[in-house]
């Protein structure tokens, strides 16, 4: 399971990606960790970050430099190629455990054999008329109240995840505002 920012260029209704680097979003250096303790304590039973502000956090301009991260779910020897591009995270915080929820679109699914290493670091694929979007669950061991930031497992059985809403104001009066993971 890896992060990868990637420089996306669209023409001609295909979509090529060329591998830059990893990012780093567990640790405690790591992109979550470092937004949590900077969200205020009233905000961060719930929080969310586009690509965009999540590339801003790791020192980059994702508009100006065609940027965008992919979540790489295959390990090393993996002989198929899944790949999904994060186009939003929803987080939830307590005390020493930060629940993240992924919102993503499928970019590659498939096999690809022996050649896998030099599909990642660059390819072209046709860009879907209605991409499909998928959600993940993952789990950080640290929160507000420190922790590791190391990934576990999700303690959410049923695989769902309740993003409380938001106060807004409306003519002068709060009300809750529903969020959708």
């Amino acid at each position: 399971m890896a992060f990868l920012i990637y420089k996306k260029t669209t023409a001609s209704g295909r979509a090529r990606y060329e591998q830059l680097q990893p990012l780093r979003l567990g640790g405690r250096d790591g992109l979550i960790a470092r937004h949590v303790r900077t969200v205020p304590s009233d905000d961060c039973a719930s929080w969310h970050l586009d690509t965009a502000a999540l590339l801003k956090l790791a020192g980059r301009d994702a508009a100006a430099e065609g940027l965008t991260v992919l979540f790489d779910i295959g390990g090393p020897q993996a002989t198929n190629v899944c790949l999904y591009e994060l186009f939003q995270v929803h987080g939830s915080c307590r005390d020493t455990v930060t629940e993240l929820a992924l919102d993503l679109y499928i970019v590659v699914d498939r096999e690809i054999g022996a050649a896998v290493p030099a599909f990642l670091r660059e390819f072209e694929v046709p860009v879907p008329d209605q991409p499909r979007r998928l959600a993940e669950i993952l789990t950080l061991s640290g929160g507000p109240g420190g922790g590791d930031w190391k990934w576990g497992a999700p303690s959410l059985q049923l695989g769902a995840m309740i993003v409380p809403g938001r106060r807004q104001h409306t003519n002068g009066s709060p009300a809750l505002a529903a969020t959708r993971p």
